[in-house]
């Protein structure tokens, strides 16, 4: 039973720092929508910055997951998606970490390491699927290419929800995910290595239009 308590704590903390943010949301917030009572928080969690952490620990968790390296030297076209959706459910999932991402880092410090390891592994991994891609001739990049697409893949897959809400357009978690996967696929479009690549990327386009 404590297991339990402990696992809908997190849940719902996660649930509501993504629709509200961290700073906003409290011990109380968290007991009240837990339906616990603060006593019973306070005994798996005696503060805020526990109930992060132990989020953190998740995050790590599923990032290993979702930065496991290409199987094949060669990629296609079909397994980029897979990583793309996985990638997409990932950042959704972990929202709040993306939008409050200055003040989490100066609260909390295990925050700021585990978003620096997870921003430098996503470069390297997005670098990775476009070597494969190129090895099997579905792109078109040479070296220097794929070290600054990949850069730029990983700002978009990042921080784009931060950019639209600059522009005072605020998105769902569903709506910022097509977003990213229409500027991904679009960014790649131009290096497809000849016109049966290019309609395979743009087929993958298509899933992605709202």
């Amino acid at each position: 039973m404590a297991r339990d308590t402990r696992n809908r704590i997190l849940v719902t903390s996660l649930l509501l720092f993504n629709e509200q943010g961290e700073p906003k949301t409290t011990i109380n917030d968290i007991a009240d929508e837990t339906d616990i009572s603060p006593g019973n928080l306070h005994y798996h969690f005696r503060k805020k910055a526990d109930i992060v952490n132990a989020l953190m620990a998740e995050f790590q968790a599923d990032a290993r997951n979702v930065l496991a390296p290409p199987e094949d030297e060669e990629v296609t076209l079909d397994e980029f998606w897979m990583f793309l959706h996985l990638l997409l459910e990932f950042t959704a999932a972990y929202r709040f970490l993306f939008r409050d991402l200055e003040t989490l880092t100066a609260d909390y410090p295990a925050v700021g390491r585990s978003m620096t390891n997870f921003a430098k592994g996503l470069q390297a991994e997005f670098e990775l699927y476009l070597i494969g891609l190129t090895r099997n001739l579905v792109l078109q990049m040479d070296m220097h290419d794929a070290s600054v697409v990949s850069r730029n893949l990983a700002v978009i897959a990042l921080f784009s929800e931060r950019f639209d809400n600059l522009k005072k357009k605020s998105r769902s978690a569903d709506d910022s995910a097509l977003r990213v996967a229409q500027s991904i696929l679009s960014v790649l479009k131009p290096f497809a290595a000849g016109g049966e690549a290019a309609n395979q990327l743009e087929e993958l386009a298509t899933h992605y239009k709202g």
